[in-house]
């Protein structure tokens, strides 16, 4: 399964238009981010979308734990679900730019386990449930707890495959997908994303991305100047990084380069033992060569 991940302002587009396009791409449904202050309820918008869209899957990505109760997201899953059986998607995690936005401290690891135990009890088993993780101790208790986990871990098959092991070793029958930052491009050095969130990745766990030890200041640079008022879009950065520290971030998150370059890339990930894919809908050139894009990944992850 392969899903687009809409990531728009307010008022700028249609998620069910956008959900034809990529659709249209080979694509199987559209996952929707939450935060309330930058984009259309999430909730709201997969209703529209699934009543909407022959999308297989569409739901929240990623649901803000830091701002909703799980007993909430729970029944509103038990209710989307009972419209739309076996079409749901739902990842949750401990909250970014929803909780930064609104002055809330993100849940305390042992608070989030609490909610993912809620949340298991409470939803029903034909709905796609994961957690978002990045780090390797949130990436097991959420493959412990829930059984399913969306790994946010760039796109280095070694960290990757670090990440998908650490998930099975906790449970062999957890569902491992990832979030993928990914363009064709003829000139992999022209994709220039915003990679602020991606540094902060780096910023709170560097051993584990194997970051040296003299490239973390310039890494915290980048995830300094995010402006998470401005998530998701070209605008959410704030002055200037220290050179080079720019394409350090890309080369450990982003997959780019032609269309041979990104299916050989993503049959790694298969390799690894990923059941599914989010990309990234945010990316500069994502929308512009979304068929292709589609096709390289289908053909790497081997649906094609």
């Amino acid at each position: 399964m392969i899903l687009l991940n809409i990531v728009r302002p307010i008022g700028t587009a249609d998620p069910v238009a956008l959900a034809g396009t990529a659709l249209a791409a080979g694509l199987d449904g559209i996952a929707l981010a939450d935060s309330p202050r930058l984009f259309p309820d999430c909730l709201v918008e997969t209703e529209r979308v699934l009543g909407g869209t022959t999308a297989r899957l569409a739901g929240p990505c990623v649901l803000s734990l830091g701002l909703r109760h799980p007993a909430t997201v729970a029944g509103a899953v038990r209710t989307l679900d009972g419209h739309h059986p076996g079409r749901v998607f739902t990842v949750v995690g401990r909250g970014e730019s929803s909780v930064r936005n609104e002055g809330v401290a993100p849940p305390s690891l042992r608070a989030y386990e609490e909610s993912l135990r809620t949340l298991r009890e409470l939803v029903p088993p034909s709905a796609v449930v994961l957690g978002a993780a990045s780090g390797p101790r949130t990436i097991a208790s959420t493959a412990a707890l829930l059984g399913g986990v969306l790994v946010d871990a760039g796109a280095d098959p070694a960290i990757v495959g670090k990440a998908v092991a650490l998930a099975r070793s906790e449970r062999p029958d957890a569902t491992v997908w990832m979030f993928v930052r990914a363009v064709v491009t003829d000139d992999p050095d022209a994709a220039a994303p915003v990679l602020g969130s991606c540094a902060a990745r780096l910023v709170r766990a560097p051993d584990w991305f194997d970051v040296p030890a003299d490239r973390r200041p310039a890494v915290s640079a980048v995830a300094d100047a995010h402006d998470y008022r401005r998530h998701g879009t070209a605008d959410a950065r704030r002055g200037e990084v220290p050179a080079g520290a720019d394409r350090f971030v890309r080369d450990r998150f982003v997959v780019t380069g032609d269309p041979a370059a990104v299916t050989a890339r993503f049959a790694e990930f298969r390799a690894l033992g990923v059941d599914g894919v989010v990309l990234a809908g945010a990316l500069d050139g994502v929308w512009d060569r979304l068929d292709e894009l589609g096709t390289a990944v289908r053909t790497g992850m081997g649906e094609s």
